[in-house]
């Protein structure tokens, strides 16, 4: 593999366009000839009918690298990968059930846990006020690292601090928290948003915008691929939010389903397990192999 072919992997995983849908291929029916939302209605609550169901459907959207991302190797039955993966088939198993996987965009996935098609979305997602009119966030159980800008290498010096980026345009993931940042501390900038990471480097090569915002680990990892780019050293406060930290969010007002949820967390945090995830997530999509335009 290529060192450009790695890098796009690594920040968005593998967007070829995959039809948005869950796991499972038919809807569910009981032995009973029950469908999903029968059980649902005759249950005391959600968690009630996700362990009568004997699964767990959750909301992904697999376009950002390690936390969801999808892959396409040969023999593979799954086609998604990613921590926010790992954790949904931890949480699922510990509630003794199984996990299905809803495909689909962040809108289309912030909606579905609105209207209860999904028991509960892992998105990579910040908790914002707007958000929670729609869902109850789950515990915090990822805390991003240090935010950074990428620039051209050529423009280290003219783009050394947040207000040189003044009447320049600026790129971010749609709905992440360098989206956040970009919204937040660059208010005289130009903001571009993408529907991946991958994409918005891309612009970046390609002269269309002047500033990536990226996680560290990932914006070093994009100079060692492209020896235009470099890091700026503009330095990005934390957000103004209350917390940083990556939530999940399930079905609001089912208070059952999240205390559950909740209790998993704590394990996966005492344990450290998502930051195992994380890594091993990072080394699988660094390795799958992405033609760059």
């Amino acid at each position: 593999m290529t060192r450009k072919k790695g890098f796009l992997v690594f920040l968005s995983g593998m967007v070829a366009v995959l039809s948005s849908g869950c796991s499972g291929r038919v809807p569910w029916v009981s032995a009973a000839g029950e469908t999903r939302e029968e059980v649902q209605e005759t249950t005391a609550n959600r968690l009630e009918a996700v362990q009568q169901l004997g699964e767990l459907r959750i909301g992904i959207s697999a376009d950002y690298a390690p936390f969801a991302f999808q892959v396409q190797t040969e023999g593979e039955t799954f086609p998604w990968a990613g921590a926010d993966v790992e954790l949904g088939r931890y949480i699922a198993k510990e509630m003794g059930v199984e996990a299905e996987f809803c495909e689909m965009g962040f809108e289309d996935c912030l909606a579905a846990v609105a209207e209860g098609s999904v028991d509960m979305v892992l998105l990579g997602m910040l908790p914002t006020s707007d958000r929670d009119t729609v869902m109850d966030y789950t515990d915090i159980y990822y805390e991003p690292g240090k935010q950074v800008v990428l620039i051209k290498e050529t423009q280290e010096k003219k783009l050394s601090k947040p207000e040189d980026f003044e009447e320049k345009t600026v790129a971010a993931q749609y709905g992440s928290l360098q989206a956040q940042l970009l919204a937040e501390q660059f208010p005289g900038s130009w903001p571009e948003f993408t529907e991946d990471a991958s994409e918005a480097v891309l612009k970046l090569r390609l002269g269309i915008v002047d500033g990536v915002i990226l996680e560290e680990a990932m914006a070093e990892a994009a100079v060692e691929e492209f020896d235009e780019l470099a890091v700026s050293k503009a330095v990005l406060p934390c957000p103004s939010s209350d917390t940083t930290g990556v939530v999940g969010g399930v079905v609001k007002g089912e208070t059952e389903l999240l205390e559950k949820v909740n209790s998993i967390l704590g394990e996966v945090s005492d344990r450290h397990l998502y930051l195992e995830w994380l890594d091993a997530a990072t080394a699988q999509a660094a390795a799958l192999t992405h033609t760059i335009p």
